[in-house]
């Protein structure tokens, strides 16, 4: 498929375009581009775990949208309603953050939280979380467009959190 321009045309390819991937070895094109063209091979992209109780799944945490060039991810957990409010959130939010932060050597945590879920927006922020962004009208639920709310936290915010500072 070719898309005519203006004196340029974009013509369909593949991802392993010998010189395209010849193009991606020059670093002053490199440099520009995401961390994922800088690795030589594939590093996992996320990691998901089962929250579990007992015997019982209760939930997923998972670890999504990895970058590790950049040492962040995105954090995103949900737990069933019947394990709601009984701590399961944030003890298992903190096993992540402590994780994510100590042993994958990650420096900074992400989180979108949809702006009617106030469940989650305080789980965040009683973590530590920042709000730092809106993105306005980002979700259609039921026929309605609401906000996600964009939270961020660092290591060493974290580590001052479980110092108790």
């Amino acid at each position: 498929m070719i898309l005519p321009g203006n004196g340029i045309q974009l013509v369909s390819t593949s991802k392993e375009d010998p010189e395209i991937t010849a193009l991606r070895q020059d670093w002053q094109v490199l440099q520009n581009l995401s961390e994922i063209h800088l690795y030589p091979q594939p590093m996992p992209e996320s990691i998901t775990f089962r929250i579990e109780e007992g015997e019982s799944l209760v939930g997923e945490a998972a670890l999504k949208a990895i970058k590790w060039f950049n040492h962040k991810a995105e954090i995103s957990i949900f737990i069933t309603p019947d394990s709601q409010r009984k701590g399961t959130g944030k003890e298992a939010l903190t096993q992540l953050m402590t994780f994510a932060f100590h042993t994958m050597n990650l420096y900074r945590l992400e989180a979108e939280v949809v702006d009617y879920n106030e469940p989650a927006k305080a789980l965040f922020e009683k973590s530590g979380f920042t709000k730092e962004g809106r993105l306005r009208s980002a979700k259609f639920f039921q026929g309605k467009y609401y906000d996600i709310l964009r939270y961020g936290i660092l290591r060493d915010e974290f580590e001052a959190l479980m110092r108790g500072e």
